[in-house]
């Protein structure tokens, strides 16, 4: 067996795994994940959509709006360049190269066989869903996640959390907030952002270590997922 199989089935094993014993105790979301993911793509004759039911749906859902049990989160709050760049990231081997990083491996592995063209027509498809609100996971304090967005993370995502295309900083509203958590601490753990052609993660790695107490990051997530999307 070569090297690239024996890649590809620890990483298909590493994915059944995560289906199987990922799950956070509340099995009738689970439930209604999966029953969701494996419905028909929205918008099938849409360009994109084929290669959205085969390297996207069974991850992140039909509609978008991801699944907790597989860390695998909403993408229809996020801009189209913002996305198409994340995605040839995880092509590129620029994120979810560290071994560390299991889910960021499955993206990887998941993007390596994308065109420039296809990521384009993906990242349309995302943005034409429909934007919904995730469920709140995290409880935390509002007014204290409020104040530490609008002092440390308004400069570069916005006031109301919806990004700025000039700076290239996604939306954050609109997020998982078990996400949003999960990925400041892949900053703070340097899983995230430590290549060297990731300009805006390495913006982020330089930024993280301004909060380490995990409270404070989860009064923020949940703040976030008070935000709405934008329509």
């Amino acid at each position: 067996m070569d090297i690239g199989t024996s890649r590809w089935l620890a990483l298909i094993f590493v994915t059944l795994t995560l289906w199987g014993c990922g799950e956070t105790g509340n099995s009738t979301n689970n439930l209604s994940d999966r029953v969701e993911s494996s419905q028909a793509l929205i918008n099938p004759k849409q360009v994109g959509a084929s290669d959205y039911g085969s390297q996207c749906l069974s991850c992140h859902g039909a509609r978008g709006l991801g699944q907790e049990a597989l860390q695998a989160p909403a993408l229809t709050s996020l801009d189209p360049v913002y996305i198409g760049r994340q995605l040839r990231h995880f092509r590129d081997g620029v994120r979810g190269a560290h071994p560390e990083d299991t889910h960021g491996s499955i993206m990887a592995a998941s993007s390596v066989g994308l065109s420039d063209s296809s990521i384009a027509d993906l990242a349309g498809y995302i943005d034409a869903l429909p934007n919904a609100l995730p469920v709140a996971t995290i409880k935390g304090d509002i007014a204290q996640g409020k104040d530490y967005h609008l002092n440390l993370c308004s400069a570069c995502h916005g006031s109301n959390a919806l990004g700025n295309v000039a700076l290239e900083a996604p939306a954050l509203a609109g997020l998982n907030d078990w996400y949003v958590l999960s990925q400041y601490e892949k900053f703070r753990g340097g899983l995230r952002g430590a290549h060297s052609e990731d300009r805006w993660g390495v913006q982020m790695v330089r930024l993280a270590p301004a909060i380490t107490d995990t409270d404070i990051l989860e009064s923020i997530a949940a703040y976030l997922a008070t935000l709405p999307p934008e329509a």
